[in-house]
Formats: C-alpha cells, structure tokens, sequence
C-alpha cells in the first residue's frame, strides 16, 4: 500500500505512511529480536558447555523473545499477504464472488484476532503479579505479544479489507485487489 487507491484524498497519504511506517518497524522489531536471541543462546552454549559456569537466565530469556518474535512476525507476514489459507474453491469462483468471499474472510479474521487479543489482555491482567522464576520479570511479558501481535493482525486485516472494500466499489483494472507492500 504505496499510495492511497486513484481517487482517494491526499489527507489520506499520512495514514498510508504511518502504516508502512508500523509495518517496518514490525519487521525491524523481528530483526533485532532475531539478532538478540541468536546472541543469548550461543551466550548460553558457550557458558555451558565451554565454561562450565551456565547462565540461569539465559533459557528463560531465549523462550521471552521466541514469543515476541512470533507475535510480531504474524502480523508482519499478513501484512505482505503471506497469511495462511486454503484457497483452491475461492480461486474458482468469478472474480465478483471471489472478492465478496475475501470481505468475509477478512471480517472473520477481525472478529477472531479481535477476541483473541480481548483474551489475552484478561490473560495479562490475571498474571501480572506474577513473576518468571529465573529472571524474576512480570509473568505478563509472556503474555503482552499475543494482545499486541493480534491487534496489529486486526490493523492489517482492516487495511487490506478496505483496499478489498474500495476495489469493489471503484473496480480495478488489475482483477485483483492490491495487497499491502
């Protein structure tokens, strides 16, 4: 989503940069993430296996940071169109049909990331006195990525919704509607 759809106001171009702008520092937020992790674990080995001397933090930290880069990755994926779906019946369908399908689709993705995320906050808010063993951090930072992961899953889902919203109103010469970049 480079540019708001032809016809669209231009008072919209700061929104199209505020969600590319989330959409990279999702992807930047999974690198550092990634690099973090990568640093913690070969931590550990060497310490273990090397030193003899382990870290009591490090698994705890490495397993933190394995669930924040899952919850951050979804959203980002979906965000590129890379989401999971058997869509062998839908590719069948005429193309008018094949959109309505996509708007359904998306509204039951809203509604199901939608709750999930309402869940998780209950979740949080249920073991927030709570702390890990080894590090001694809020329980709830394991449980924080899933509210955030599922809320940027429900922005992406509406972004692409509205560009699937749009195309049938306003038609696109392409036959397919545009998926965020």
């Amino acid at each position: 989503m480079t540019t708001p759809p032809e016809g669209e106001p231009p008072a919209t171009n700061w929104l199209v940069r505020v969600y590319e702008g989330i959409g990279h520092t999702e992807e930047l937020v999974a690198i550092g993430l990634v690099a973090t992790m990568g640093i913690v674990v070969n931590l550990q080995v060497f310490f273990r296996y090397l030193v003899g001397q382990p870290f009591m933090w490090s698994e705890e930290v490495a397993r933190l940071l394995l669930v924040w880069l899952t919850f951050i990755a979804v959203p980002a994926t979906i965000r590129r169109g890379g989401d999971m779906a058997v869509d062998t019946f839908i590719d069948m369908l005429p193309l008018a049909l094949r959109r309505k399908m996509h708007v359904w689709r998306d509204a039951l993705m809203i509604l199901v990331y939608g709750l999930v995320a309402w869940e998780a906050y209950r979740l949080v808010r249920a073991v927030e006195g709570m702390p890990l063993v080894a590090t001694e951090w809020p329980t709830a930072l394991l449980a924080w990525p899933l509210v955030v992961g599922c809320l940027l899953v429900v922005l992406h889902v509406l972004v692409r919704l509205w560009q699937t919203v749009l195309v049938i109103r306003h038609g696109n010469a392409g036959g397919q509607p545009s998926k965020p970049s």
